[in-house]
């Protein structure tokens, strides 16, 4: 048994020598190869220092070189710099007398950018402003080909301010939305596209719907125009739109009506009524002459239908009584058609001395409320006042303008109503001059 014990010791004694033996090779072996892999590395770095010597130096000879080629540039520059200068100098004696033309050449072709800025034609060719441009603000004086553009540009402008074209453009509508439309250029005056008046914007570089368009009738006219072939009318307003906007701003009677305010509206409505009345009335009265001069002509045969029938049949059915009875109930019978004929006539009369009187009142009220503006305010700005002063005139025009007509009416029925009275009066006198025969 220790036997056995003894040699397996001994067998592993062996093994643990052997593999040892293995691991200290592998390490040699391992140690050698990473000093030769060192070695390697050191003669590569060598080798590399070597180059990166080379190219240093390269670049160093590349470096002067262009060093050398700076300093020759600088001293070019300098020269060149004084040769510049002088045949500046030179240049500015050779011009000095064309300056003051120069300076013309400049405020010229300004006033003339500002004008073709504002201008219709603008819209037509976009490009021209940039030529313009480019000469109002040059520093240097034109050579002869700008002045013969400059030229050129202006007698275009002749030209178109003289012509009717039709060519497409930015149009941008009231309601904000910016189309491309056929646009139709009556000179420098007006342009029309799709039946309405435009103006230019030299901010929004683009044709513009007036905001204030003319009537309708004018509108037509620029409508036909656009269509037509031929030579037809067409209304320009030579201001682009301020005549135009000026006309719209006009206010119209109803305008007028509203500035007269609730004294104005209560003329107006006394005055129609007024009217209304007396125009009754004297429809009226137009009818009942009608019927008195019918009865006139059968006076026997009486009608109730009429004043004068009425009277006349009074008269035959008391023809029997005595004269002053037959007087009396006569008498009592032209007064009351007296009165049926005559009413109403004092309503118009008062209508026609109340409407003035309303004019009156309001024109005080809008003068007090003027000076009440002047008051706050003060008279810097007559807008201010503007609502008073329109309320104190419009109600004194609304006052006459309702107060005349009544008063012509008036004076028409009252005459008209006198004219039969006076008839039935003359008839009555002679039916009862019958009785005395």
């Amino acid at each position: 048994m220790i036997k056995y014990i003894l040699t397996l010791a001994l067998v592993s004694n062996l093994a643990f020598s052997l593999d040892l033996n293995n691991i200290l090779q592998s390490i040699k072996s391992d140690s050698k190869q990473e000093i030769n892999e060192e070695k390697k590395r050191l003669q590569e770095f060598l080798e590399d220092k070597n180059k990166q010597a080379s190219l240093l130096k390269e670049k160093k000879t590349q470096l002067k070189t262009i060093e050398e080629k700076s300093s020759e540039l600088k001293t070019k520059i300098d020269e060149n710099e004084v040769l510049l200068e002088e045949k500046e100098r030179e240049l500015k004696n050779k011009s000095a007398n064309l300056g003051e033309m120069f300076g013309s050449v400049r405020q010229i072709s300004a006033d003339f950018l500002t004008n073709y800025q504002n201008s219709l034609t603008a819209s037509q060719n976009p490009l021209k402003e940039e030529e313009f441009n480019k000469l109002a603000n040059s520093k240097k004086l034109p050579n002869l080909e700008e002045l013969k553009s400059f030229w050129h540009g202006m007698l275009d402008e002749i030209i178109q301010s003289g012509n009717v074209s039709r060519y497409e453009a930015d149009v941008i509508l009231n309601s904000g939305e910016k189309t491309t439309n056929e646009v139709t250029r009556i000179g420098l005056f007006a342009a029309v596209s799709n039946g309405k008046y435009l103006t230019y914007s030299n901010d929004m570089k683009a044709l513009i719907e007036l905001a204030v368009q003319p009537s309708s009738s004018v509108l037509n006219q620029a409508k036909k125009f656009e269509n037509s072939t031929t030579i037809t009318n067409i209304t320009i307003d030579p201001t682009r739109g301020t005549l135009f906007e000026m006309l719209e701003n006009n206010p119209t009677i109803i305008d007028r009506v509203k500035q007269g305010g609730i004294v104005g509206y209560i003329i107006l409505a006394l005055g129609g009524l007024g009217l209304l009345f007396a125009l009754y009335k004297i429809i009226v009265l137009n009818i009942a002459s009608v019927k008195i001069k019918s009865q006139i002509k059968n006076l026997d045969k009486p009608k109730q239908n009429n004043s004068l029938g009425k009277i006349a049949d009074i008269f035959y059915k008391n023809i029997n009584d005595s004269i002053n009875n037959l007087e009396i109930k006569i008498g009592e019978a032209i007064i009351k058609e007296t009165n049926k004929i005559k009413k109403g006539q004092s309503f118009v009369k008062l209508l026609a001395a109340v409407t003035p009187l309303l004019g009156l009142l309001g024109t005080v009220t809008g003068m007090i409320a003027t000076f009440q503006a002047i008051t706050l305010f003060g008279t810097g700005d007559p807008k201010l006042m503007a609502g008073g002063i329109s309320t104190a005139l419009i109600t004194t025009v609304l006052g006459l303008i309702t107060a005349i007509p009544l008063l012509f009416a008036y004076t028409y029925i009252s005459s008209k109503a006198d004219e039969l009275v006076s008839i039935l009066e003359e008839q009555s006198i002679g039916l009862l001059a019958k009785t005395l025969k």
